[in-house]
């Protein structure tokens, strides 16, 4: 049976710190601000007395900051969430938490469509829940700030709470927003913690391709290809069909964003933000050459058949479906992290009868010039902020919780499921799985899973791309392919096509930068799905744009220029 790889550790002498500090904070009784009908149960956040122990020693010492024989009831919000589900008491490793921590938990579900504008209402008009999964944008974070729309953290809660704040200082983003603002107002939630697989980080999408399909047709079977490769791989498919799809066949399976990703990011590294050039001064990305050729290459597929003629009507994720659920298309570029590949291989295998292993190419897609481009995805995704009007005992709550979860033992427990149920230390203390999926009948996780709560959900601060590489519930085949990926990325690139962040920008604000806010994948898919000569449309459209960008690069060569 696989085995952890190696634990995961924290500083001892931080913890140490921890054992020295009081258990509880100075409580504060004010109720939160009246609720509205948009958000969940507002009103709800309230606290009674029960059994338990604030002073409870955990895994390595571990111990609460907030009183846990105190009940607490909180509000949440996230994406990912199912809606309506019960998060309190569920299923065994909601039980478990709730009971742990003694809480209930009232959550309003986000979907990827809504998240970013559904909370940007409740925090613009006061009425926030408890505590959020905030997608990190500066602009509006920097809003909330300055109007005090989001709690500022207490200037000792990397004491209290020290594990959090060691994964704080992972993800560069807590830090650095932290010199910004003056004071922690964000959590980024780090993808790694012990694996960080490169620096600049790469991102996770990758096109998958029929192995089958390209072996039927003649197609070179590699790890990395060019775009205009990807598109010939189409042009067989489509001609040949060998997989005897017929009028359902999809070549190259995508959504708005993805495809986006796939023609234009992948070729320009700077698509979508302004970049410091060679010559010390700012350009716009959008109005790059490398953007041209990206929207070139995407137009082309649009035109020739090689996307499906509606792509940009297909919600979230669902493309991905098309590839390993009913099998109609010759390749998706498409979300290919460690921890989610399992899930989509055992699906494809599930759905098409076929081997993953043996009829699957997960690879890196490269720009025309041959190298991988990217911008640092920076270690994180999500950052967790708190209602100004939370009380005091709630967010000190949600804080252990968060601070459990990265100890080892509850880190464990967000992946796995339950100690001595799903999983164990062998005698050397290294984790064992108990979790037989085809036995149990059913996964982990999902609406149809064994713990349709298990994932982001229960407090977690370290998200499963770093335990991923270690999972023994995940197939080592597929833990090593991920590992080679990742690590190509950084080796086939440069300095320039795999940048780091310029915190000079990312950091700067100004109205000017704010009302510059553009929807690239939407614009961009409007300019290919338009008629006309893609290179006239896209420079009429840099055109039409320059009234907003061109104060952004003033602003920008005047601070920060050469």
């Amino acid at each position: 049976m696989s085995r952890l790889a190696k634990p995961i550790r924290f500083a001892l002498a931080v913890l140490l710190v921890l054992l020295s500090v009081a258990a509880c904070a100075k409580k504060s009784d004010n109720e939160p601000s009246g609720s509205s009908s948009q958000t969940p149960s507002s009103s709800s956040s309230s606290s009674e007395q029960t059994g338990g122990s604030s002073s409870e020693e955990g895994p390595d010492g571990w111990k609460p900051q907030s009183d846990l024989s105190k009940k607490v009831k909180f509000t949440y919000t996230s994406v990912q969430a199912i809606d309506g589900y019960d998060y309190t008491n569920g299923d065994p490793l909601a039980q478990y938490y709730s009971s742990k921590f003694n809480y209930e938990m009232d959550v309003a579900a986000l979907n990827w469509d809504n998240w970013n504008e559904r909370l940007r209402i409740w925090i613009n008009s006061g009425d926030m829940p408890d505590v959020a999964v905030y997608n990190y944008i500066h602009a509006d974070a920097a809003a909330f700030v300055e109007q005090g729309l989001i709690k500022r953290l207490p200037d000792d809660w990397k004491e209290r709470w020290p594990n959090v704040a060691a994964v704080y200082e992972r993800t560069t983003l807590g830090p650095q927003m932290e010199k910004v603002f003056g004071g922690t107002y964000f959590l980024p939630r780090a993808r790694f913690m012990d694996n960080l697989p490169g620096d600049p980080l790469p991102n996770h999408p990758s096109i998958f391709i029929r192995k089958d399909w390209a072996e039927a047709v003649g197609f070179p079977i590699k790890s990395a290809y060019k775009t205009s490769e990807i598109m010939e791989f189409a042009r067989l498919v489509k001609e040949k069909d060998p997989g005897g799809v017929g009028d359902k066949l999809i070549p190259i399976a995508e959504n708005t964003n993805h495809a986006v990703e796939l023609f234009v990011a992948r070729n320009s590294t700077y698509w979508n933000t302004f970049y410091k050039d060679k010559d010390g001064k700012y350009k716009w990305g959008g109005a790059s050459e490398d953007t041209l050729r990206g929207l070139k290459l995407f137009s082309e597929a649009y035109r020739s058949g090689l996307l499906a003629p509606d792509f940009y009507t297909v919600k979230n994720e669902e493309h991905g479906a098309y590839f390993n659920v009913q099998g109609i298309a010759g390749a998706t570029f498409f979300q290919a992290p460690t921890s989610n590949l399992q899930t989509y291989y055992n699906d494809f295998k599930n759905n098409l009868g076929l081997d993953p292993y043996e009829n699957i190419i997960l690879a890196t897609v490269l720009g025309e010039d041959g190298y991988y481009h990217q911008v640092d995805l920076i270690n994180y995704w999500g950052t967790i902020i708190f209602s100004p009007n939370i009380k005091d005992e709630v967010f000190e709550r949600y804080m252990d919780i968060l601070d459990y979860n990265a100890t080892r033992e509850g880190y464990i427990i967000t992946n796995m499921g339950l100690k001595d149920v799903d999983w164990t230390y062998d005698e050397n203390g290294n984790v064992v799985s108990l979790f037989d999926e085809e036995k149990e009948g059913r996964p982990l996780a999902g609406t149809n899973g064994k713990y349709p709560s298990w994932g982001y959900l229960l407090g977690s601060i370290i998200l499963f791309d770093d335990f991923a590489f270690d999972n023994p519930n995940t197939d080592e085949r597929l833990r090593e392919l991920s590992k080679k990926v990742y690590r190509e990325r950084t080796e086939i690139a440069t300095p320039e096509t795999f940048a780091h962040i310029d915190w000079d920008y990312y950091t700067y604000d100004s109205p000017s930068k704010r009302r510059a806010e553009i929807d690239y994948y939407t614009e961009y898919a409007n300019l290919i799905t338009q008629p006309g000569d893609i290179e006239e449309n896209w420079r009429k459209w840099v055109e039409s744009k320059m009234p907003i960008i061109q104060p952004v690069l003033d602003e920008l060569n005047a601070k920060f220029g050469n």
